[in-house]
């Protein structure tokens, strides 16, 4: 996340209080962006590279169905998935707004030394998306 995004582009809407009474700096931007929905066209997806041998580092660029949504913000090796996993800020191309159809509807690629690698993205944490194993 940065300077750039908004608390509900990163899926953090959840951390607002819109009742406390001072309010909080940037509220009223929260809500607008809320209310018309705007914020459906930008969003933090996590990204898998199906390739176990491909790293991530930072800046990838990021494809769905060919063309260019977005960049890898921040990496690392996910063991429990099996290959790199990535979380990127994408832009829909057309102004679709970027739901699970969206996500389920693309072929996902991330460019990574100069090769396209193909990818899964996901609006939900790949691993344990229910917190199951967390809870056990």
């Amino acid at each position: 996340m940065d300077n750039t995004d908004t608390l509900l582009e990163v899926g953090l809407g959840f951390t607002c209080d819109f009742k406390k009474k001072a309010g909080f700096v940037g509220q009223a931007a929260v809500e607008a962006q809320k209310k018309d929905k705007s914020w459906m066209r930008k969003r933090l997806v996590q990204v898998l590279v199906e390739d176990p041998e491909a790293m991530l580092f930072h800046g990838e660029v990021v494809r769905r169905n060919g063309e260019i949504v977005g960049d890898i913000r921040a990496s690392s090796y996910g063991h429990t998935l099996g290959g790199a996993v990535g979380l990127s800020m994408i832009e829909s191309v057309n102004g679709e707004k970027i739901n699970q159809k969206y996500i389920d509807a693309g072929e996902w690629e991330v460019e990574a030394a100069n090769r396209r690698h193909v990818a899964r993205a996901s609006l939900r944490p790949m691993y344990d998306p229910e917190m199951k194993a967390i809870k056990a």
